[in-house]
């Protein structure tokens, strides 16, 4: 594959100031792949970087960490793998040496590495990233969708924190993008009843299986989910959206012995009643990253019960990057995720 010195990349140059720029087609180190990027989409984590940089990551810096596309280029030691494959990547390097690694916690790495924060990301014509962090993309899958492998597989480890059991009652309070995934996962395990509250008429309709509240127009969201679940409350509970009343709300759902997982990451301290914890017995769990569910996603990504290319809404050229973003921040009421995609995908 000819390659070309330079290519177009969105480049975050100071906090609000996401640019488009030339720079270097990069070279993979060993055990590397050199990426033509097909298609990447637009997390919520996108947005919260261009606004606030809450990781502190160093600028300048390429954004991007959900992306597919072609390998162009082999780095030394590199099996697997040969240029023109179609490849999609999980953007979590663990280094493999830490004790959290150690004890097979390479999802909460000590040492981790990981696109866009370490090292520049998808948002770009070409990327690198390790093989033994990248998939082939199975036959049928789009690169938009295959870029979804990473929002799947953190959803799977959400739904697995949540140890929801056949019959089981599950709240997931948010109608994001990941929200709408976890809805539709939950419903692997045979619940009784998923009740989804969110606040997009649009977005609550992509989980048709579940049992929807729209709180901006119910006075009592708390008294909604209790009928929903016959008076009962909940079995598990799963926060997917960076609200301290959608944490409470979790907690009051809960019936005795019940398990809220808190999803979304939420930067700033939240008030919690232990009193409710206690005499209830709940328990609170993080979900973050995944526990190796790489290939597992890739799975939920061909079934067809899943229905999971629907997620992605909407795919824009590259070039057309700031309606990309300007849509994936305030377009709720008709977008769930956005790719922008790069060359003939840009067809699709």
């Amino acid at each position: 594959m000819n390659l070309p010195r330079t290519m177009r990349a969105l480049q975050l140059r100071a906090v609000g100031q996401l640019r488009e720029v030339e720079l270097p087609v990069p070279s993979p180190k060993p055990g590397e792949l050199l990426i033509a990027t097909a298609a990447t989409t637009i997390c919520t984590s996108d947005l919260i970087d261009i606004l606030h940089n809450p990781f502190g990551t160093k600028l300048p810096r390429v954004l991007g960490h959900e992306g597919a596309g072609v390998v162009a280029a082999l780095g030394e030691g590199v099996t697997g793998f040969r240029v023109g494959d179609r490849v999609t990547a999980h953007p979590v390097i663990p280094c493999g040496q830490c004790e959290s690694c150690k004890r097979g916690l390479g999802h909460l790495c000590d040492s981790m590495g990981h696109l866009a924060l370490d090292r520049d990301g998808t948002f770009a014509e070409y990327f690198c990233h390790p093989g033994r962090r990248a998939r082939h993309i199975p036959a049928g899958v789009d690169a938009a969708v295959a870029a979804l492998v990473e929002p799947v597989a953190v959803c799977l480890e959400a739904v697995r924190r949540a140890r929801l059991s056949p019959g089981e009652t599950a709240l997931v309070v948010g109608d994001g993008p990941f929200g709408i995934i976890i809805t539709r996962l939950a419903m692997r395990c045979r619940p009784g009843k998923v009740i989804l509250v969110g606040r997009h008429d649009f977005r609550l309709s992509q989980a048709p299986a579940a049992t929807s509240v729209n709180e901006r127009r119910t006075p009592d969201v708390a008294g909604a989910v209790a009928q929903a679940s016959d008076g009962k409350g909940v079995d598990a509970a799963i926060l997917a959206v960076a609200s301290p009343e959608g944490m409470n709300l979790c907690l009051q759902s809960l019936r005795p012995r019940g398990r809220a997982v808190v999803f979304a990451g939420m930067v700033a301290p939240v008030p919690i009643d232990l009193f409710r914890l206690h005499v209830k017995e709940l328990e609170i769990l993080g979900a973050c990253n995944d526990e190796g569910y790489l290939d597992e996603a890739l799975s939920c990504l061909c079934d067809p019960d899943l229905r999971l290319d629907s997620i992605i809404t909407h795919r824009i050229p590259f070039r057309d990057w700031e309606r990309a973003v300007a849509l994936a921040a305030g377009g709720k009421d008709e977008a769930l995720k956005v790719a922008m995609v790069f060359g003939q995908e840009s067809a699709a």
